[in-house]
This record gives C-alpha cells, structure tokens and sequence, in this order.
C-alpha cells in the first residue's frame, strides 16, 4: 500500500484531489487507519484515477461516472463515442444561436423602439390624459401598465408575425384621414365600427352594469363606475363623434390601464371597442360577464 501523499505524486494530483473523489464516492482509499485516520492506497487505483479524470475532462457527470468506472473499455469507449456526438450537437446549437443573435437582438430592438414610439407619440398627448382627469408625469403606476399591456400586444403581433411599426403607422394615419373628412368607407369601418356592431362580438349573458349618454369627458364619470367583479369578463363600449379625442388609437390602450390599476382585476380579461355614434353625441356601456 502507499500513503496518500505517494499516490498523489503516483497520480499527479494533490491530496485534496483525493479527498474529494473519496467524499463524493469515486475513488475511496483502500483502507484507512482507524485509529490515525491515515489514508492508504492501492497502486492499482492509479488506473481508477487515469479514469475518472479523463472522464472528468471529457465533460462526464459525477453520476455518469460512478455508473462507467466497473464498465470495460468496451463501453467506456462507446460512452466517450457518445458524448462526442452530444458535444458536437450542442456546438452546432451554439452555432446557430450565434447565428441568429444578432436578428434576435434587432428584433428586440425594433419592438423596443416601437413601444417607445407608440407611447411617447400617442400616449404623451396631454388632453388624451385629461380626458381621464390624469397626468402622465404624476400617474407613473398607469403609465407602467401601458407598457406592461403593449409588452403582451407586442409579443402577440410577433408570434403572428405581424409588423407593429407597419400596422400602427397605418392606424395613425387612418385616424387623421378620419379628423380631415378623407377616409374612405371601408377603411372608416376597421378603424371605428358602426354604433349597431359593438356589442356583436359581446358573447351571450353579458349583462350592462353602467352606463352614461351625452357627456363631454370620460372624466365626469370614470369614478362612478362601480367595481370590477374579479374573474368575470368587463367590455368597456364608447360610441362618439368621429371628431373625438376617444377614436386616438392609444385610447383604448390607456382606459384599460387606468382600470387595471384602479381596480387590479385583470384575471377575468378585459376589452375597449369604439364605435361612431349616430346622434353625434359621447355614449358609454360597461357589459360584464
């Protein structure tokens, strides 16, 4: 037998190299002294060392190696054939991750880029918060909603592979052609539906729960509507003049914010739709299912 000391020279390794394999059950000394405690080794073991370092080397788990240390070098070989075949999957992976990074990273860009435009370009309008009796640089919590919500639009438009800078520029557009008198029919009717359509997609047993007609400001009577049943679906409906400051495309966005935040009931879904009134005049409805 020889000392630890000798089979660590033996190994060219350190005595703690041993200790550590002995602790973790790979290499345990062939006997050990019970009253010094000494560590003694077999010089055979040497071999067992060889073994369990290479497999150490060739990026083999603790537990795949106690489960390869009593194979013969039969399936010790197919093992290493095995991992190579592994290591070279995970390099072609890395590759294509390097490959792709840099789109990635554009892409994340170009979405990051497009929540700031929409927000400071639609949202930043001073009146579009007066309407709700807001301030943008005061209500940062509804402000940190917006983005929360069009964080989720966002990753929705981009598993349909939809492009938001595109589809938002659009809508902004319509939105002037509609204040100047210039939209047509057709696109009038994707922008802002006709007051007989908001509740056809209201799925059956909704109920109204508030409602108000011929008012000047969403801020007249945001504060009556009454409290959001958690778990039940909330369809916040407006029909107003096509001169409106509701037909903004950041609308809805923000009256679903401020009622997120004012009454933190998101689990049951909510949804704001737009219509043109036929009598010119500001309607709103509340429906819950």
């Amino acid at each position: 037998m020889i000392t630890i000391q000798g089979f660590a020279k033996l190994c060219g390794c350190n005595t703690q190299t041993l200790r550590y394999y002995d602790r973790i059950g790979l290499l345990a000394p062939a006997k050990v002294d019970q009253w010094t405690g000494y560590r003694y080794y077999e010089e055979e073991q040497a071999m067992l060392f060889v073994k369990i370092k290479n497999l150490q080397m060739a990026d083999f788990s603790i537990e795949e190696i106690k489960t390869l240390l009593n194979e013969d070098e039969d399936h010790l070989m197919a093992a290493f054939d095995r991992k190579i075949r592994e290591q070279k999957e995970k390099l072609e992976r890395i590759i294509n991750i390097k490959a792709s990074y840099l789109d990635e990273a554009m892409n994340m860009q170009m979405m990051v880029n497009t929540m700031i435009d929409f927000v400071e370009g639609r949202m930043s309008n001073p009146e579009l918060w007066k309407e709700f009796g807001l301030d943008q640089e005061r209500d940062t919590e509804i402000s940190a909603r917006v983005h929360e919500m069009l964080a989720d639009w966002l990753e929705q438009c981009k598993n349909a592979g939809a492009d938001m800078a595109q589809y938002m520029e659009s809508m902004q557009e319509m939105v002037d052609k509609l204040k100047k008198g210039t939209l047509e029919e057709e696109q009038r009717k994707m922008l802002l539906g006709d007051e007989e359509d908001l509740e056809k997609d209201i799925p059956a047993g909704a109920e109204k729960v508030f409602g108000r007609d011929g008012w000047a400001h969403v801020s007249e009577w945001i504060n009556e509507i009454p409290a959001l049943e958690k778990g039940r679906q909330s369809f916040f409906l407006f029909s107003v003049p096509a001169d409106s400051l509701i037909v903004d495309p950041g609308f809805p966005t923000l009256m679903l914010a401020v009622m997120g935040v004012r009454y933190n009931t998101l689990e049951g879904g909510m949804s704001c739709k737009v219509a043109m009134s036929k009598d010119g005049l500001n309607h709103f409805s509340l429906l819950q299912k």
